[in-house]
């Protein structure tokens, strides 16, 4: 008599009806009353797991997965290699200007060769611009 009252226990919630109903924003609800004044349909009940969803592609495999994310990191791999190369031009382009200007600060008097391939040396303005022309560059190319 016991068996049978737990069985009977067993098999009432599971015979409890279930509803499905529409709210007015569209979005799909179920439950074991539907709402007053709402069409509901009674839903077939399945003790199962449920399938995929409709409407769904299917889970790409473990070797769909390694190959993106190989190709991901081979991508991030070449833009850090690239960005690299980017900073070491720029590093280098900055020393170079440093050295310049060194230079030419250093130096008692700066010139430039003419079409001759002869010297013409540059007056105190000159120079004074073109160390402030260098100064200038520095300080674009150098962070």
């Amino acid at each position: 008599m016991l068996t049978f009252w737990v069985l009977w226990a067993l098999v009432i919630p599971a015979s409890a009806q279930v509803y499905k109903w529409v709210d007015e924003k569209g979005t799909t609800h179920y439950g074991e009353r539907p709402p007053q004044g709402t069409k509901a349909q009674e839903v077939e009940q399945h003790l199962a797991n449920p399938g995929p969803a409709p409407g769904k592609a299917d889970q790409p495999n473990w070797k769909e997965k390694n190959l993106e994310f190989r190709s991901r990191r081979i991508e991030t791999e070449q833009a850090e290699g690239k960005r690299k190369q980017q900073e070491d031009a720029q590093r280098q382009a900055c020393n170079q200007a440093r050295d310049q200007l060194g230079q030419m600060k250093l130096a008692r008097r700066l010139y430039h060769l003419d079409e001759k391939g002869e010297r013409v040396f540059q007056t105190d303005d000159e120079r004074s611009a073109s160390i402030a022309r260098q100064e200038q560059l520095v300080s674009q190319r150098c962070p």
